[in-house]
């Protein structure tokens, strides 16, 4: 496994460790947010949804990692 921090895309500096990805020997990247597994990019491109909520804080780290909003985040396969 592979661990990356997460950065932000907008004004903010840093997310200060609380928004990480790893990344598995298959090539499957998860995105952590708070230590709790939010979203997985497949080897195969695809997104899969693994955490049914949302924050304001959540969705700043899922949009750093996919560009996804609430409503496009909610709308993948869970």
């Amino acid at each position: 496994m592979t661990k990356r921090t997460l950065y932000p895309c907008d004004s903010r500096k840093s997310f200060y460790g609380k928004a990480y990805t790893l990344t598995d020997e298959s090539g499957n990247e998860t995105l952590y947010s708070y230590g709790t597994p939010i979203i997985r990019w497949g080897s195969d491109g695809s997104l899969t949804r693994l955490w049914w909520g949302w924050s304001a804080t959540t969705g700043r780290h899922i949009a750093a990692f996919c560009g996804l909003n609430k409503k496009k985040y909610e709308a993948l396969p869970w």
